[in-house]
């Protein structure tokens, strides 16, 4: 059986040690080596090519940011970021996640991490994930891999002249007024391709869920606000739902859309609102994307257009069929552009999606869909 080739680059002499022995107790992964900083770590991703690389942020001679920066661009190589929590440990991860890397563990306690088995099956499944996403190198260099680097060049272009998509079936009587989003693993980076190419005057409203670790959602919303021309929040209970501003969900609790003041509880506001949950408990994720996409099949399903991008699992797909058969029009990432294709695969198999498209042509997809009706 042919292992997972793993190389850990962290400053601490503890997890150099006990990382390894920690992943090896899973008989699929090998650990071929390991590395004390990022220039080390670069020398060792050219010389042991592994399959996946686990990559600590902040250490000496070379921080993990710039040592992924070279990594993506001179051995493109699977990476799960493991690093410590903070307000500015959020935003460098974030940073990484948006240059390339597949997805993040927190370590439990600090750099150090004592107590580093406490997060092992979290390691083990993600470093399984990142192995078998479709931008890791299998034989050459993968085109799925070639695409996403488009994508993040493009991030920096004027947000003019919007892609075609291959079709669009955008029709009935209702006007998509408001836009609900969903993406997992690989969902920052996605979200921001996808939001920074949305106009400032959007004539819609916009609810975001994302699988995230508690801490990280206000780094998330800082960095979208920052590169999008709409407003990016996180939402707070009650909120109004408002065209051009888009609300995500803070990590650990649900987000839900209600229509106010009939029914939602929040009396001041008069539309739709949104309204953060506790309930139910015993979800996958929480925020959870089928909790929010049934909230809204319930309220104004003909009004949205629902959106499930790249992400592992299934979370979603159901309730995105529920929004297609309210009348909603609903649209998923494509294979080819989703760092995991679950998810969206999940919901096209359900019969949940009117249209997949690549991830660049999702945005123009929105703006036809909130555009006036009869134009």
């Amino acid at each position: 059986m042919k292992k997972i080739r793993v190389l850990v680059v962290d400053d601490s002499l503890f997890l150099r040690r006990n990382l390894p022995r920690i992943l090896e107790s899973d008989p699929e992964i090998e650990v071929v080596g390991t590395a004390a900083d990022g220039a080390e770590g670069l020398q060792k991703v050219k010389e042991l090519r592994p399959d996946v690389v686990t990559l600590d942020l902040m250490m000496p001679v070379m921080d993990g940011l710039t040592a992924l920066k070279h990594i993506m661009r001179e051995a493109p190589t699977s990476v799960v970021i493991v690093s410590a929590t903070s307000r500015e440990g959020a935003r460098v991860t974030l940073e990484a996640l948006a240059l390339g890397a597949i997805d993040f563990v927190t370590k439990p306690s600090g750099p150090v991490s004592l107590d580093i088995h406490t997060v092992r099956g979290e390691l083990v499944e993600k470093i399984r994930t990142a192995y078998a996403s479709k931008i890791k190198i299998a034989a050459g260099v993968d085109v799925t891999r070639d695409r996403f680097r488009a994508i993040v060049q493009d991030l920096t272009q004027d947000l003019t002249g919007f892609p075609k998509p291959v079709r669009s079936v955008v029709g009935g009587r209702f006007q998509r007024r408001l836009i609900a989003i969903a993406a997992s693993t690989g969902g920052p980076m996605a979200l921001q391709h996808l939001l920074t190419r949305l106009p400032a005057d959007l004539n819609a409203g916009l609810v975001v869920v994302v699988h995230i670790a508690v801490g990280f959602t206000h780094a998330l919303v800082d960095r979208l606000d920052e590169l999008s021309q709409i407003t990016v929040r996180e939402a707070e209970d009650c909120a109004p739902i408002t065209p051009g501003v888009a609300l995500v969900s803070p990590a650990g609790v649900h987000l839900t859309v209600a229509r106010s003041p009939a029914g939602s509880g929040c009396r001041a506001s008069v539309g739709l609102v949104a309204r953060l949950r506790s309930e139910p408990s015993d979800t996958l994720h929480r925020p959870s994307a089928n909790v929010l996409f049934h909230s809204i099949a319930n309220c104004c399903a003909a009004e949205t257009c629902g959106v499930i991008l790249t992400g592992m699992g299934d979370d979603g797909a159901l309730g995105l069929r529920a929004i297609h058969e309210g009348g909603g029009y609903t649209v998923a990432q494509d294979e080819a552009t989703s760092v995991v294709y679950g998810m969206p695969r999940r919901a096209v198999e359900l019969g949940g999606v009117d249209i997949s498209l690549p991830l660049d042509q999702i945005a123009a997809e929105i703006i036809r869909a909130t555009a006036d009706v009869g134009r």
